[in-house]
């Protein structure tokens, strides 16, 4: 990795991107647990609150990227967005059996995940004008460093969560998100060349209001909305609402559009496909899969209890260390003029999504003899899904950045992370909702119909992965002469 030839700020942009990581896969790993165990939420409903958040962290950011094209500019969305996260796990570590904390809480770390996520993506983006041999490694280098923080979280905050209590584990997590936040703001001067606030655009005025109070209003309402959202799970249909936002939006670009930068959209449409299809199973992770290892995986090892969240970590360390060595077969295919596509790099990772689940339908089934069974293949199962990643959103994100139709990088990448993140992750919610036992108050969970259940699903994903790669991999042959593609 040629870390000495990318450009000024990447290390304090990986530091925020890490200490964010690691707050969000902290909170995760813990917060389907919470529901289930501390809340005493049943499946159904934990699962549709779970989806409702992950949902709408990823439907936020369609909004940040577009105040950040137009008024604040990539680098004070995201010094925005980490402070609207550090208040929201500031209030999760609150001891509280109150379901209104908990959606307030949830609600202020989907605010910041608006401003945040697209937005650090193009602010890197624009660290690498002038740089472009190293753009594809340094997203790779920010992807692997950002793991490094989802790898840590899951095991320290699971440990101060079984140790000293939940809130103490959410804590910690804001707690990393507050400090990444400092080590970025120490290297301001690396993004004195990026997009700077719109102070005209701010203070220009509709109907005698400044656009920065209207801004300021929305925020708020929109806060408000959705902690009423979050309690009487209305997802769907803020979901829905975005999306035909987000049509219009890209209706808007398309007509507005030279040839080549419609060329450049229909290739964006693939990435946004494929991605979708590749997270609504990724994200059983979070959700079906760790009930499954809580309920039927045996995860003693060497007389030592391994708690559930710990397995969250998996899937980072398996980014961290494939990271390594797909970026240096990159380099070294580089050096020998070779290319890979990008929709074969997809196409990689539906294969390695594939191989995944191929091992955790055989955990599943394996549990079905006795009820539990060995964490062996699920964790290779897990690491492969890891790995798989890289060749998603790294991969993609790059090319949107790349491709940049119309100077709109930032509505882009936050309609790729509405497709990709905010939609699969509302599907991936209602697959893991077919897994859902009901086990009325007071009895014992049938484990060996709790095994079956999940491997009817699991066995599902399995089969419809296998139809979109081997779609995927026709689409990649017929469009193997389009330039943007390659």
């Amino acid at each position: 990795m040629q870390i000495t030839s990318q450009p000024k700020g990447l290390f304090h942009l990986i530091a925020i991107q890490m200490w964010e990581y690691f707050s969000y896969y902290g909170m995760r790993s813990l917060l389907i647990l919470f529901l289930t165990q501390k809340l005493l939420m049943s499946d159904e409903h934990a699962y549709a609150l779970y989806g409702a958040y992950t949902s709408l962290v990823y439907v936020t950011p369609i909004l940040g990227g577009y105040l950040a094209d137009r008024y604040l500019g990539n680098y004070w969305s995201v010094v925005i967005g980490a402070l609207l996260m550090v208040a929201g796990h500031a209030v999760l570590s609150v001891p509280s059996d109150d379901h209104i904390t908990l959606y307030s809480a949830l609600t202020l770390i989907i605010c910041g995940y608006g401003f945040f996520k697209t937005n650090s993506s193009c602010l890197l983006g624009e660290l690498y004008k002038g740089h472009e041999s190293a753009r594809d490694s340094g997203f790779s280098i920010s992807y692997i460093g950002g793991n490094i923080g989802a790898a840590l979280a899951p095991m320290l905050c699971g440990y101060a969560a079984s140790r000293w209590g939940w809130h103490i584990g959410f804590g910690l997590a804001g707690i990393g998100m507050f400090l990444g936040l400092i080590i970025f703001s120490f290297g301001r001067h690396n993004f004195a060349h990026v997009q700077k606030v719109n102070k005209e655009a701010l203070t220009r005025k509709t109907a005698g209001i400044s656009h920065w109070l209207l801004i300021l209003i929305a925020f708020i309402a929109t806060a408000v909305g959705l902690v009423f959202v979050l309690k009487d799970a209305l997802a769907g249909y803020i979901l829905a609402t975005i999306i035909a936002f987000s049509v219009f939006q890209m209706i808007g670009l398309y007509r507005k559009s030279s040839s080549d930068d419609r060329k450049k959209l229909h290739s964006i449409m693939y990435f946004m496909i494929f991605g979708m299809v590749f997270w609504a199973f990724d994200q059983q992770g979070g959700s079906s899969i760790s009930l499954f290892i809580e309920r039927n995986i045996n995860t003693d090892f060497l007389g030592y209890h391994i708690p559930t969240a710990f397995f969250q970590s998996v899937n980072p360390i398996a980014v961290i260390i494939g990271g390594a060595a797909i970026t240096w077969l990159w380099k070294v295919l580089a050096s020998r003029q070779i290319s890979v596509r990008t929709l074969t790099k997809l196409n990689m990772g539906l294969l390695l999504l594939t191989a995944g689940f191929s091992l955790i339908t055989l955990s599943s089934k394996l549990a079905m003899v006795s009820g539990q069974t060995t964490f062996l293949w699920l964790f290779i199962g897990l690491f492969c899904i890891g790995i798989a990643e890289l060749f998603i959103d790294p991969v993609a994100l790059a090319a949107i950045t790349r491709m940049n139709p119309r100077g709109a990088t930032g509505t882009m990448a936050g309609i790729y992370m509405l497709i990709s993140g905010s939609i699969a992750n509302y599907l991936a919610a209602n697959i893991a909702e077919l897994t859902a036992t009901n086990t009325p108050q007071g009895t014992t969970l049938d484990l060996i119909a709790s095994a079956a259940q999940y491997h009817h699903v699991f066995q599902s994903i399995l089969v419809v992965s296998v139809v979109v790669l081997v779609m995927g991999v026709l689409i990649d042959f017929k469009n193997r002469k389009n330039p943007e593609l390659s």
